[in-house]
């Protein structure tokens, strides 16, 4: 099908009314045999539409569905209308994507055509470019529309189309379908609280409570009933108390295989968790073997609690073939008391797994820097350095952001994490530069020179917003000498390109330098060399600041975010004791301005530089964290 001839060819098809075809040259058919043939003939198209797609936003041979989805729309749109009856084709092809009777009459149309795939796409994927993301109203009406369409299909969705877990995970492509949401700078809780609803609608294989849970509870509420009625029992002597029972502990994640963020995040919490109180393990939907092969600190992890590694799959060799019954049944062997999912809305399998009760109490955080919008899940884990409002110095619970959150928030004092130098992580544990086989190249190497000041922001591309891009702009004009370095390791879409070109300029464009996928230490290596860190907003970085603050770089952050994905940096900042430092700014001018005066003067940036150096060990290994981690699974009785 890769033939030109052959493409053109079956374009010219998907592009004619393909019901009045079928009526036509077949009218012996009974309608129940006419809908068979157009559904046959919709699922053949569909099943190319990779090549029929009208759009040229991206490569749609080597794109993610996840990516290039929202660039098939206007296809699919129009290939359903080519499937349908006249009066449906007409109002079809008005392509009403904000209007719920539009929306509702596409849906039935899927409905008749067969098409689960596309109706689980259309109306649960949420799009990771919106070109009119700073129309406030249009992003609104979009999101409005999403959830109203959720509720719609709740109440209505025919039970012959539910999905099986198969089906569910081979279509999603290991895709989260509401993942782009967290980058709406939006409260997500009802949208994601929704999402949870229609998924135990038309996916019921993801209800499950514990057996042995229940029986749990049940014993122990009768045990309750009967000593309201009894009198109470004499403590018993020392010697006849019951032996401590260890609670056991489990967390579960996808994102461990590699040296992602999420395991830099979590993995001295979990190594330093008290083990004469807690039994500590970890699972995974990948085999041990298949863990770790070219990561430094995935395999230092996986070597300490490989005696404590649960594989939550099948034994065929490779994740494809794994479900939920089988990870429910190994789990339920261990009688968790907790579970710790660091990651919902990440990974598919992981995130359809918290939708079981299988502990007493399970818990998330912020690896997602989202609620999960899942009932199932108890408590987020969140500090009162990240959160808007909260003075860490007073009882947090009392300001609580908590109507940002579907789990019950907790707020710790400490950061919540235990985070080791990405340097001494990644590069004096790199044998490579151990054995000097490797080492940093400077400023010169990568082809920069001395006078050209250096602004780092290798960042997804859904992080860069319309106005982070002219700020982007504006940092370049204040700052002649100014370099912008910027990933391309995602597919920018064409539109996306253009609005970043129009938006710096024809002029400053030859000082975006964009780097492709790299290796952790070639990334620390850029980060080393730079002068200023921009951290992008609303939704900002963690890790990457921390990589910054490593190598006492300053990091520019806004300040004025709402929710937990945009302040971490100022978080950090405070628990530096930095309140007041210069790169802590409230607007995108202020931005601009602290951004280049910092690149521009010398001795100011020096002043950051030193500032950092003597505070940056408040960020760095806080047993503060490691305390409260301990303490929070202490306050339970499970």
């Amino acid at each position: 099908m890769n033939n030109p001839n052959s493409i053109i060819t079956l374009r010219n098809y998907a592009s004619q009314h393909i019901y009045n075809i079928v009526s036509i040259r077949q009218p012996t058919l009974d309608s129940n045999q006419k809908s068979l043939k157009i559904q046959s003939i919709f699922k053949e198209l569909i099943n190319q539409i990779r090549i029929l797609t009208i759009s040229n936003e991206v490569d749609p041979h080597n794109t993610p569905m996840s990516l290039l989805f929202q660039h098939l729309r206007p296809s699919i749109i129009q290939l359903v209308a080519n499937c349908s009856p006249n009066i449906d084709k007409l109002f079809i092809e008005k392509a009403l994507v904000f209007n719920l009777d539009w929306n509702i009459r596409f849906l039935n149309s899927l409905i008749t055509l067969g098409a689960k795939d596309i109706i689980i796409w259309f109306f649960c994927h949420i799009p990771y470019y919106n070109e009119n993301i700073l129309e406030t109203l249009q992003l609104d009406k979009q999101r409005a529309m999403y959830i109203q369409m959720l509720e719609y299909i709740i109440n209505n969705y025919p039970t012959n189309l539910y999905f099986t877990e198969k089906e569910f995970v081979f279509l999603s492509n290991q895709t989260c379908m509401p993942y782009a949401a967290s980058y709406h700078n939006r409260n997500n809780v009802l949208l994601l609280a929704t999402y949870c609803k229609l998924l135990r609608k038309i996916c019921p294989w993801v209800n499950y409570y514990s057996p042995s849970l229940a029986e749990k509870i049940l014993k122990r509420d009768l045990n309750k009933s009967s000593q309201c009625v009894l009198s109470q029992p004499q403590s018993q002597p020392q010697s006849q108390q019951q032996p401590y029972i260890k609670k056991k502990i489990c967390f579960i994640s996808d994102s461990f295989t590699t040296d992602t963020s999420v395991l830099r995040d979590r993995i001295c919490i979990i190594g330093k968790l008290d083990r004469t109180k807690y039994d500590v393990y970890f699972a995974s939907f990948y085999p041990f073997e298949s863990i770790c092969k070219n990561s430094i600190i995935a395999k230092v992890f996986m070597e300490k609690i490989k005696d404590n590694y649960i594989y939550l799959g099948n034994n065929s060799g490779n994740n494809l073939g794994n479900n939920l019954d089988t990870a429910r049944s190994i789990l339920e062997t261990y009688k968790f008391d907790f579970i710790v999912y660091p990651d919902i809305g990440m990974k598919l399998l992981p995130t359809l797994l918290a939708y079981s009760r299988i502990a007493g109490v399970q818990i998330t955080t912020w690896g997602h820097s989202e609620t999960s919008g899942i009932d199932t899940i108890d408590y987020f884990i969140s500090s009162g350095y990240f959160e808007k409002g909260i003075d860490v110095n007073i009882n947090p619970q009392y300001t609580s952001p908590q109507e940002n959150y579907t789990e019950k928030l907790i707020l710790f004092k400490s950061l919540g994490t235990y985070y080791i130098s990405p340097h001494k992580l990644f590069i004096e544990n790199n044998i490579n530069y151990i054995n000097k086989k490797k080492q940093f190249k400077t400023k010169k190497d990568f082809g920069f020179t001395k006078e050209q000041n250096i602004y780092v922001c290798l960042q997804t591309f859904y992080k860069l917003t319309y106005e982070f891009e002219k700020c982007l702009a504006r940092i370049l004009e204040l700052d002649p000498n100014g370099i912008i370095l910027l990933s391309n390791t995602f597919p920018f879409c064409k539109s996306h390109l253009i609005r970043i070109k129009n938006i710096i300029g024809k002029e400053k464009l030859s000082r975006l330098r964009w780097y492709g996928s790299l290796e952790k230490d070639e990334f620390l290596n850029l980060v080393s060399i730079s002068d200023v860190c921009l951290d992008p907003f609303p939704f900002g970085g963690f890790n990457t600041s921390y990589d910054a603050f490593d190598y006492n770089i300053p990091v520019i952050t806004m300040d004025n975010c709402e929710f937990l994905h945009g302040r971490f940096t100022s978080g950090l900042y405070r628990k530096m004791g930095l309140d007041d430092c210069e790169c802590i700014v409230k607007t995108p001018e202020e931005y601009a301005q602290i951004a280049s005066s910092i690149g521009i003067n010398e001795k100011l940036r020096h002043k950051i530089n030193r500032n950092i150096e003597m505070k940056k060990h408040f960020i760095f290994q806080e047993q503060e964290s490691v305390e409260e981690w301990n303490q929070l699974f202490s306050k339970f009785n499970v």
